[in-house]
């Protein structure tokens, strides 16, 4: 889907002490994705939608670049297909959180990075957005990790997993990203019908 997923993950909050090891295992799988037409089924990662989501896409790199953000190392050197297909590089930035790439939703092979030292700051990095659809927290300390994932405010938190969807647990957004509820659930019911109060004195 080339990134153009409402709950993809883009921002990557990183604790330090392994943000370095993180990232060169990201740029050395980012270097080696085959990037081609969607039906050809060796590739990885297709073009997206249209010619004017690809500049948009590239504007937001830009910008981000323009607002002080950087383009990790060899992390945009896959190579695209020549001639026609509205291709994006696969891109990964770092910096600060407040950079409009990290701010706004892009809908394209971009994804942000940035370093944490401890868990509130972790917590207080995350819910620092104006979206509050999904998050996934990965930790082996489970107990840390519900701990913090509970958290967060997004309709949805996963724990060592990302976009892993049950029939019957609710998928829904708050804040920009929705207006609480969730499909696959009862709860999609909701969407159809509206309340009736009917009260009388007794």
């Amino acid at each position: 889907h080339s990134g153009q997923v409402c709950c993809d993950a883009t921002r990557w909050i990183v604790h330090e002490s392994i943000i370095d090891r993180f990232t060169a295992a990201c740029v050395e799988k980012m270097k080696d994705l085959k990037i081609g037409h969607q039906l050809d089924s060796t590739s990885q990662m297709g073009p997206v939608v249209s010619s004017k989501q690809q500049s948009r896409i590239k504007d937001y790199i830009k910008r981000g670049q323009d607002e002080g953000a950087a383009i990790v190392p060899d992390s945009d050197v896959a190579i695209i297909p020549e001639g026609n297909g509205s291709y994006v590089k696969p891109t990964l930035l770092s910096g600060s959180l407040d950079n409009v790439a990290a701010r706004e939703e892009i809908f394209g092979p971009v994804a942000f990075l940035t370093p944490f030292d401890n868990e509130e700051q972790a917590i207080a990095l995350a819910n620092n957005t104006e979206y509050g659809l999904a998050n996934s927290v990965w930790s082996k300390d489970l107990d840390r990790a519900r701990r913090v994932a509970e958290k967060l405010v997004a309709g949805n938190s996963w724990i060592n997993a990302h976009n892993l969807f049950y029939h019957g647990v609710p998928y829904g957004g708050i804040n920009k990203s929705g207006l609480g509820g969730g499909v696959l659930s009862s709860e999609t019911f909701m969407d159809y019908s509206r309340g009736l109060s009917v009260v009388r004195p007794l």
